[in-house]
């Protein structure tokens, strides 16, 4: 859109204040009564330039700003507050797995007792097993008693019945020692697991840590206080919230501009899972000058077309005055004085507006300054 400057003149030094005088009808009526102008005025002479009333294309663009994002983010808390901080593993720009232990609470020596619970489950369970082979090889050994005896009577059968039953008897009280054991361990057991597992946070996907808040061992911990964070070194995002723009949002790509932080620099910006856009709308990064760079939360504008108009009157939008709720011109009439011409406004460009009326192709209006 070509903008023509010519070069500064000087207005003659005269106070150059106007009022706008209303058109009066016959019958006395006045048709509008615009409000009065006090155009700028001094003893010496007034430099300005003039620009051109120009044709062409306009768009009309709004700006959205969208913050970069990685695809997961995990914030970290401890699950229990009160809780004296023990040990910190990680720091700032440590990459960790998934699984991997990132900070953890003091819990005195319930570890050793996790280790002492489960070697007495262990021990008891095996007891436990060998009861029934020993009630089985006891009972085998006293049937081959019974069977090799000779001319055994009914009372030595019902004898050997009645043994049965005693030793099942035995080996069943034996059974449920070993049991209530192992249910009260492991009862226990789950208590101080559940304790330590409340006492350790770790990673939920391979990723980076990005922050982490300093002077935090010795500390006691907070369920609010959120101690780190963690973010997935996959390919990061843009994403933006103007769900008003819906319908603007056609381009295959966009030009972005990120001026601050390590990863400034022009990117190139593609729609991505645009099925899926609602309240937010995401965009992959096609190119960039410091993607590497780029950090969670660093944000850049890109340029969303609203309106386009082909072939239309524009001027640079700083030669647009406002009265009110009217725009006006200034230009200058064939005696070096300036006038006021009214405009109506259209679309409005980078850096310049539509003109609808008022003015017409090669007019020149003096700019502002």
């Amino acid at each position: 859109m070509p903008i023509t400057n010519l070069k500064k003149r000087s207005l003659p030094g005269l106070v150059l204040t106007l009022a706008l005088i209303p058109a009066v009808w016959g019958c006395g009526k006045k048709e509008e009564e615009a409000p009065p102008l006090v155009l700028e005025s001094g003893d010496e002479a007034a430099e300005y330039s003039l620009t051109e009333c120009m044709r062409g294309d306009l768009e009309e663009t709004v700006s959205l700003t969208c913050y970069y994002r990685k695809n997961a983010e995990q914030e970290v808390y401890f699950p229990v507050s009160g809780k004296q901080i023990r040990k910190i593993y990680v720091q700032e720009g440590d990459i960790v797995k998934k699984g991997d232990l990132l900070a953890e609470l003091a819990v005195g020596n319930i570890e050793d007792q996790i280790d002492e619970l489960q070697y007495r489950i262990r021990r008891n369970e095996l007891l436990l097993a060998y009861v029934d082979e020993d009630e089985a090889l006891e009972i085998e050994g006293r049937y081959n008693n019974l069977a090799y005896m000779s001319g055994h009577t009914d009372e030595d059968k019902e004898a050997y019945d009645a043994e049965l039953v005693k030793l099942k008897a035995r080996n069943e009280q034996r059974r449920n020692s070993y049991r209530d054991s192992i249910e009260f361990d492991k009862k226990k057991l789950a208590s101080l697991q559940g304790q330590l597992s409340q006492s350790r946070v770790y990673a939920q996907f391979d990723g980076k840590v990005s922050k982490v808040e300093k002077g935090l061992i010795g500390t006691t911990s907070n369920v609010e206080k959120c101690v780190m964070t963690v973010v997935d070194d996959q390919e990061g995002y843009f994403v933006s919230e103007k769900e008003e723009l819906l319908p603007y949002l056609t381009e295959e790509s966009y030009s972005m501009n990120v001026m601050f932080g390590n990863g400034r620099g022009d990117y190139e910006l593609v729609p991505r899972d645009r099925e899926s856009w609602g309240e937010k709308q995401y965009f992959s990064i096609k190119k960039g000058d410091n993607i590497e760079g780029l950090e969670v939360d660093d944000k850049g504008d890109i340029r969303v077309i609203t309106a386009r108009k082909e072939d239309t009157l524009y001027l640079p939008s700083e030669c647009i005055r406002n009265a009110g709720d009217r725009n006006y011109v200034y230009v200058v009439t064939e005696e070096g004085l300036r006038d006021v011409i009214w405009v109506e406004v259209g679309l409005h460009g980078e850096g310049v507006t539509e003109i609808l009326s008022g003015l017409k192709e090669g007019d020149k209006v003096i700019r502002r300054g």
